[in-house]
């Protein structure tokens, strides 16, 4: 160390002559003070970024909920929307289709207010006429729904000899994908059910959440849209066993 508190350095080269540089401690305390300092910044700056990513993502799946909620509250709104059109309407036979399926422990408890007496009958074949008037309503109303499959905003009217179907099929469990299929069927006012023919992946499904549903089925032979009282749609899971079915209203002509 030379005189005055400095430090000298010595460089020496083999083709050249002694050099000497001479530096104050300071300068190097102040050297090594600044490489921790840029160290403990680096390491401020990179904890501050994760924190920051935390905000982000946290902030990414509030909205991501918010929009679920956003959604599920307007299909809400759009079939309430609907209940309250066809409660407006007065119309007996949606009536009856509406209560049936949000009163599954009494689907056939409502009638109307006023019914046609039946024409009498032939001695002969009353008892005949008996049995066969003689319909299960609860075997064909009653809603079935073990909270695995939601059907929203379905929707189905007669369109040039076709039955246009649609309909928001969601998953109410979308840890587990959900698959399945579905049928359809006409229900017509003598209480007997007429499969729909669709194509063979037209109703089979497999989601994780959502799925829009859209068909165009042929009507059975012999079915006049007239005497339709409601399509029923019945959810199976891959086993065959129904996780969903109901009755909704058909849009005539």
């Amino acid at each position: 160390m030379a005189s005055g508190g400095k430090i000298s350095i010595l460089i020496m080269r083999d083709d050249a002559g002694v050099r000497r540089m001479r530096l104050s401690p300071f300068w190097i305390q102040s050297g090594l003070w600044a490489v921790v300092f840029l160290i403990l910044a680096a390491a401020l700056f990179a904890a501050g970024a994760m924190y920051y990513r935390g905000i982000v993502a946290e902030s990414e799946r509030a909205a991501q909920e918010a929009r679920r909620l956003a959604t599920d509250a307007a299909d809400r709104l759009k079939r309430l929307d609907e209940i309250e059109t066809i409660l407006r309407s007065k119309d007996s036979t949606e009536l009856q289709t509406l209560l049936g399926s949000y009163n599954p422990d009494a689907a056939a408890w409502w009638k109307p207010a006023v019914e046609t007496p039946p024409a009498p009958a032939p001695a002969a074949p009353e008892k005949a006429d008996a049995a066969a008037a003689k319909i299960d309503l609860r075997k064909l109303l009653d809603k079935i729904d073990l909270n695995q499959a939601g059907v929203d905003n379905f929707k189905s009217k007669v369109e040039n000899g076709k039955l246009a179907v649609s309909f928001d099929l969601s998953n109410l469990s979308p840890q587990t994908a959900l698959s399945g299929k579905a049928e359809l069927l006409i229900l017509t006012n003598d209480g007997v059910l007429h499969p729909l023919k669709t194509d063979k992946d037209e109703l089979t499904f497999q989601i994780q959440r959502f799925k829009q549903v859209a068909a165009h089925l042929a009507l059975p032979q012999g079915v006049n849209p007239a005497d339709m009282y409601g399509l029923r749609i019945t959810i199976a899971d891959p086993a065959g066993k129904t996780i969903y079915n109901a009755v909704y209203p058909i849009e005539r002509p």
